[in-house]
């Protein structure tokens, strides 16, 4: 008899523990947390941030200065409790603009209707990120390199297939048309000395590099579509980008004039146009170094050149310690100033807010 009591009561106890674990978990699954959010930023947010984000705007690669690993640089572009004033969200999160698209289908985007819901929501209900949360990148194996080889299984038109395979070649080919046009007018102005030296020679380099330039020119747009930059329709004068692709077009177009006043010189035996073109020549190069200058600041960054004449001239160290000093004496007098949070803002933002493309 004793038995069939204690399998009875053993029965029992595990259906009163069963029903209690149901409970339980029912209770720690709750819909909403203790202050009433139905998006919960580690849980939702944060894998949107890292998967579909974090590789074109971490600490190292911080694309147009914009990082979303950082909570306060982040925050500066959205406006709690309404997403559709929130930059980050209605300017290129949903935006209809393919220019402005974040993240740019090259790389896997848009975001889907749930995770747009997701960050809206999470906007609307005060954009809660937790203190000391930080976005971290994962194994290589993560959903946004799922998420890219899904785009790139949607099938494209052969002509945009080759126009986005060929700009990968641009940081290869630009600097043939670089040497070349430089080349070309030294030789121009070697031929003030020695003139034998200054017609042919200086004639081949710009033929060449004007043909170059026009190679590295379409190359350098493709390039820049697919790296998520804005495409011809978008006008933005206090983009470096934006100068820096017009640029290199009027360095190609003058360049391909100046080739064809040379070839005609050349073949109609005018030595007046000989002025002419080694003049455009001369433009050109000039045009060339401010252009490809420009290229290296926002390849390498502003402090590229300066770092490397401060390192000839022996005041490398000087210069980095004077300014860690001058970082840690601005914290410190930071901690306590009302305007600390607006100091930190980036400085590259328009007035409208808007991130910088």
């Amino acid at each position: 008899m004793m038995v069939p009591q204690i399998l009875r009561f053993t029965i029992a106890f595990v259906m009163v523990l069963g029903v209690a674990g149901t409970a339980a978990a029912q209770d720690e699954r709750m819909p909403r947390d203790d202050d009433g959010r139905l998006v919960d930023f580690q849980r939702d947010i944060l894998p949107i941030l890292r998967d579909r984000c974090l590789e074109c705007h971490n600490a190292e690669e911080a694309k147009n200065d914009f990082r979303v690993d950082d909570a306060e640089e982040f925050m500066y572009y959205v406006e709690p409790e309404d997403a559709e004033s929130s930059s980050v969200f209605a300017d290129y999160m949903a935006t209809d603009d393919p220019d402005m698209l974040m993240p740019p289908r090259s790389q896997g985007g848009p975001l889907s209707s749930a995770e747009l819901t997701l960050m809206a929501t999470w906007i609307n209900e005060g954009a809660h990120w937790p203190e000391g949360v930080v976005v971290r990148a994962v194994d290589d194996d993560t959903p946004i390199e799922q998420a890219i080889e899904q785009a790139a299984d949607v099938a494209l038109p052969v002509a945009s297939r080759v126009w986005s395979f060929q700009g990968f070649f641009h940081p290869a080919t630009v600097h043939f048309p670089i040497a070349l046009l430089l080349v070309g007018a030294l030789f121009v102005v070697l031929g003030w000395r020695w003139p034998t030296i200054g017609t042919q020679v200086p004639a081949a380099c710009l033929i060449l590099g004007a043909l170059t330039a026009v190679a590295a020119t379409a190359m350098g747009w493709s390039f820049a579509t697919e790296k998520g930059y804005a495409g011809w329709t978008r006008v933005d004068f206090d983009s470096e980008v934006f100068w820096h692709r017009w640029g290199g077009v009027i360095v190609t177009v003058f360049a391909c004039v100046s080739a064809f006043i040379a070839i005609v010189a050349l073949r109609s035996d005018k030595p007046h146009l000989n002025k002419v073109w080694k003049g455009g020549l001369l433009i050109v190069a000039m045009m060339v170094g401010m252009v490809g200058h420009q290229g290296g600041e926002l390849t390498y960054g502003k402090d590229f050149y300066p770092k490397a004449f401060r390192i000839l001239l022996g005041t490398s160290e000087v210069d980095e310690t004077a300014s860690g000093a001058e970082e840690t004496e601005g914290e410190s007098d930071s901690e306590d100033s009302p305007v600390a949070a607006t100091a930190r803002r980036p400085a590259s933002t328009g007035g409208d807010g808007l991130l910088p493309r």
